[in-house]
C-alpha cells in the first residue's frame, strides 16, 4: 500500500500539463495561412495585376434609312364617306275613281312587273258611263234647240214691238187732231173719246209685247244655264268614262296588286301600288361635324332647314368591283337630329338610277358593264356615299400609314427627324388631311411611312434606296 501511493502522484501531475506538440500545431495553423496570403499579395503587387484591354474608337452612327412620302396640298376639297340605304322616291297607290266591275286586268299589273308611264293596267265596265254620255249629249242638243226657239220668238217679238210702237204713234196723233177739232165743235166728244180708247189699246198692246220680250229674255237665260249645266254634266260623264281605263302615272315597278279580274270595285278602292323608279333616293345620316363641313363649303345653304346642292357619288361594292352612280345631296330627311344616334337624316337624290359605271379594284373605269353588274339602284341596297365638299381653309394630306398610333407624324427635314403631333382635319380615301395653318406641315415636307425603332427628335435619317 505504501508503494502504490508515490506512483500515483506523478501520474496526476503529467495529466494537468499541456503537451508541447499541440502548441506547435496551433502556431503553425495561424502562421502558415497568413504567410501564404502575404506571398500571394506580394506576387500580385510584383506582377502588377491584369492589364485593361486596349480601347477601340467607335465609328459615328450612320443615318437610318427610311421610306418617305410627300405631303400633298388638297386643292379640290374633301370627300365625306357615309353609309346609306336605297329607298324609293315615292310610292303611288292607284284607286278606283268610279265604281264598276273589273273587265280586264293586264299582265303588266302583276307584282314585280315593270311598267311605263301611260301603260294600261285595268279596264272597268264602261257601258253605264257610255249611256250617260249619250243621254247628256242629247240633253245638250235639246237645250240648244230650245234656245234657238226662244231666239226666233225674240226676233218675232221685236217686229211686233216695232209695229205696236208705230200704231201707238198713229193713235196719239189721231187723238191730238180730234182734240183740236173738238174744241172747234167740228167733231163730237164721242169721236174724240173713241180715239183716246184706240190710243190706250195700242199702248196696252205695246206694253204686253215688251213684257213678252222680257219674259223671253229671262227664258233664254234659263235655257243657257241649263245648256251650261248639261255641258258640265257631259264633261263629267266623259271624265268618268275615261276613268274606267286605269293607266300608270309613273315609270316604275309593281310592288302590290290588290284586286283581280271580274271583281267589283267601289269608288276609292285601292287597286295597285307602284314604286316610282325614274328617280331614286338614298337615305343616310350625317354627324354634326359632317353637316358643318357641308354648310361651310357653300354660301347658299338653301334656307334654315335646307342643304346646298352638294355633288354625291353612290357606290355599291360587288365582289372585287364597285359600281357608281352620280347624285346630289338634296334635302334634310326629317325635322331634326335623331334622338338615338344624334345624327341628321338626309336624302341623296339619284336622277338617273339606271346610269352607272363599273370600276375595277385599281380604280379604272371599265369601258363596258360586266354581265353581273346591277341594272339599276334597287330598293334596300346598302351603299356608300361620297360627298364632295369644298373647304375654305388650306389643307395638306399625308398617307394614313404615316400617322403613328400615338397620332404623331415623323417628318424628314434636311436629313433629320422632326416629330409632330397635329390635329387631323379629315380622314378619307386612305389619306389624312390637316389644316396647313396650324399643323406645322408644309407642302414640301416628306413624312416617314416606314417603321422606325427608338425614334427621337433630331436623329439623322436618309431616304431608303428603292
Amino acid at each position: 500500500m505504501s508503494e502504490s501511493h508515490p506512483a500515483g502522484r506523478p501520474a496526476a501531475v503529467a495529466t494537468a500539463a499541456p503537451p508541447r506538440d499541440g502548441v506547435v500545431r496551433q502556431i503553425v495553423g495561424w502562421v502558415l495561412p497568413a504567410t501564404i496570403l502575404g506571398a500571394a499579395i506580394g506576387g500580385y503587387l510584383v506582377l502588377g495585376g491584369p492589364k485593361a484591354p486596349p480601347r477601340k474608337e467607335k465609328d459615328p452612327p450612320k443615318p437610318v434609312a427610311v421610306r418617305t412620302s410627300p405631303v400633298e396640298p388638297v386643292a379640290t376639297g374633301i370627300d365625306l364617306e357615309v353609309d346609306g340605304v336605297v329607298v324609293p322616291l315615292r310610292e303611288v297607290t292607284l284607286a278606283a275613281e268610279v265604281p264598276g266591275r273589273v273587265l280586264r286586268k293586264m299582265d303588266a299589273c302583276n307584282e314585280g312587273r315593270v311598267v311605263a308611264a301611260g301603260d294600261v293596267l285595268f279596264e272597268l265596265d264602261r257601258r253605264d258611263y257610255e249611256l250617260d254620255v249619250s243621254r247628256l249629249e242629247k240633253e245638250l242638243s235639246q237645250a240648244g234647240l230650245s234656245i234657238e226657239e226662244v231666239d226666233e220668238e225674240l226676233a218675232q217679238n221685236a217686229l211686233s214691238v216695232d209695229l205696236a210702237r208705230r200704231q201707238v204713234d198713229l193713235a196719239r196723233r189721231e187723238v191730238t187732231r180730234l182734240e183740236a177739232l173738238k174744241a172747234g165743235r167740228i167733231v163730237t166728244e164721242s169721236e174724240a173719246d173713241r180715239a183716246v180708247r184706240d190710243e190706250l189699246t195700242a199702248a196696252n198692246g205695246l206694253t204686253t209685247l215688251e213684257g213678252q220680250r222680257r219674259v223671253l229674255a229671262k227664258r233664254r237665260n234659263r235655257l243657257l244655264e241649263a245648256q251650261s249645266l248639261a255641258a258640265t254634266m257631259l264633261e263629267k260623264a266623259k271624265l268618268d268614262l275615261s276613268r274606267t281605263t286605269i293607266t300608270s302615272p309613273v315609270h316604275g315597278i309593281i310592288v302590290e296588286d290588290k284586286v283581280e279580274q271580274d271583281s267589283f270595285v267601289a269608288k276609292g278602292t285601292p287597286l295597285v301600288t307602284i314604286e316610282d323608279t325614274s328617280v331614286t333616293e338614298v337615305k343616310t345620316s350625317l354627324r354634326m361635324d359632317e353637316v358643318a363641313r357641308v354648310w361651310g363649303g357653300k354660301d347658299d345653304t338653301g334656307g334654315v332647314h335646307g342643304f346646298p346642292e352638294v355633288p354625291a357619288k353612290v357606290v355599291f361594292v360587288l365582289g372585287d368591283r364597285r359600281y357608281e352612280w352620280d347624285g346630289v345631296l338634296s334635302r334634310q330627311g326629317g325635322r331634326g337630329l335623331d334622338e338615338k344616334t344624334r345624327t341628321l337624316p338626309c336624302r341623296v337624290r339619284v336622277p338617273e338610277p339606271t346610269k352607272l359605271r363599273a370600276v375595277d379594284r385599281y380604280g379604272a373605269v371599265l369601258p363596258a358593264l360586266p354581265p353581273e353588274a346591277p341594272r339599276s339602284l334597287l330598293r334596300g341596297m346598302f351603299v356608300e356615299i361620297w360627298l364632295h365638299v369644298d373647304v375654305a381653309q388650306p389643307l395638306v394630306s399625308v398617307p394614313q400609314e404615316a400617322v403613328r398610333p400615338t397620332g404623331e407624324l415623323f417628318v424628314m427635314r434636311e436629313g433629320k427627324l422632326a416629330i409632330l403631333k397635329p390635329k387631323p382635319f379629315h380622314v378619307s380615301g386612305g389619306r389624312v388631311a390637316f389644316d396647313e395653318r396650324d399643323s406645322g406641315l408644309a407642302s414640301d415636307d416628306r413624312v416617314v411611312v416606314s417603321q422606325l425603332s427608338n425614334p427621337r427628335d433630331g436623329m439623322e435619317i436618309t431616304e431608303a434606296v428603292k
